[in-house]
């Protein structure tokens, strides 16, 4: 499309079970240089109810800085670092969650700005029983189905109209390669909202980690992409994201670099993946360095390639009208002033 864009979002580095302060988003902007359209918060099921308040120090607005961030919630039922989860998808389908849904679905409907919700993402493993997953809703299609529903369907009764479901498979799946498969896994058409995919390069592998290995941008995501844009009989018309996605900062690979990693992935998103309308650098120091300063080269590369215009820092509308389209245009205009005024401002503070 003439007009197109592709929204511009990050995990910023923040802890598990907390939003992030308005203050590491500002950190997190001044690094990449450029305003983050939308911020992706963890929260499992242990962590506890909708974290209104401190969304709204965070996500929101506090000492003085609008982040105008739109929430990306990934809603994961389990309990971090506890091997029997109480958070079944068998428990969920029965009605044993039902309240603790409801309350959060509520508090989702009175949050009224936009929501994405990606609920237990990275769904596909690998269908082999003898294969440990690294998520306890792995593995089990129909139960999975199932518990999407009862979720959606409950978020529905409550009036969340704001909330939108994003579907989103991890690549490192053998039944990735077959559609078949994936659809396995989808709730239904009338159930998603978004269509995401979660990827990284891991640079080199160790025995605990036997998926870490360097992959092109390509390699992770083209034939996930390719499986969504071709298959609209199974998967349906839907908004298209990158949900979360990074390179490691060293690579057993002979010539290549996160440097070109980035330079590359950026332009294959403007220019070959032109269905996808958001994207989420995941910027953390975990399992590798994933930050986008992990090195002065690194920093310089990423900043050079989210200053492209195509890279927003405003909502994308959904397409659908003439109206919508102007309105998208506009928001374009008015964001590329917001910024050069924010970056002003930044300086001189």
């Amino acid at each position: 499309p003439l007009f197109a864009q592709c929204e511009f979002g990050a995990f910023v580095g923040n802890e598990d079970s907390r939003p992030p302060y308005a203050s590491e988003i500002q950190d997190f902007e001044s690094l990449a240089d450029k305003h983050v359209a939308s911020s992706l918060v963890y929260w499992s099921w242990a962590d506890g109810d909708f974290p209104l308040e401190q969304l709204e120090q965070g996500i929101r607005y506090h000492d003085g800085y609008d982040t105008g961030t739109n929430l990306h919630l990934v809603w994961e039922p389990w309990a971090r670092d506890i091997d029997d989860n109480p958070y079944t998808l068998s428990h969920i389908v029965t009605g044993v969650y039902d309240d603790y849904i409801n309350r959060f679905a509520r508090s989702c409907r009175d949050w009224e700005d936009p929501i994405r919700l990606r609920f237990a993402h990275e769904m596909v493993h690998d269908g082999d029983p003898l294969t440990e997953g690294w998520y306890p809703w792995q593995d089990q299609p129909e139960l999975y189905k199932q518990a999407w529903n009862k979720v959606h369907s409950i978020f529905e009764q409550a009036g969340a109209d704001n909330v939108e479901f994003v579907w989103a498979p991890n690549h490192h799946t053998l039944s990735m390669v077959d559609v078949n498969g994936m659809a396995e896994y989808y709730p239904g058409t009338d159930q998603v909202d978004w269509l995401g995919m979660d990827g990284y390069s891991w640079g080199y592998y160790t025995a605990n980690e036997p998926w870490g290995y360097y992959l092109s941008f390509d390699e992770i995501f083209k034939e996930l992409y390719q499986a969504f844009t071709d298959n609209p009989d199974i998967f349906g018309d839907k908004r298209m994201m990158i949900a979360e996605f990074a390179a490691a900062e060293i690579s057993y690979k002979p010539d290549t670099s996160k440097v070109g990693w980035i330079e590359d992935a950026f332009n294959k998103i403007k220019n070959e993946y032109g269905e996808l309308e958001a994207i989420y650098w995941f910027h953390s120091l975990k399992e590798r360095d994933w930050r986008i300063n992990s090195s002065d080269e690194t920093l310089a590369a990423f900043q050079l390639a989210v200053s492209d215009p195509y890279f927003t820092s405003h909502i994308v509308p959904e397409p659908g009208s003439f109206i919508t389209f102007l309105a998208g245009l506009l928001l374009f205009n008015i964001g590329k002033f917001r910024k050069k005024i924010n970056n002003s401002f930044n300086l001189l503070n």
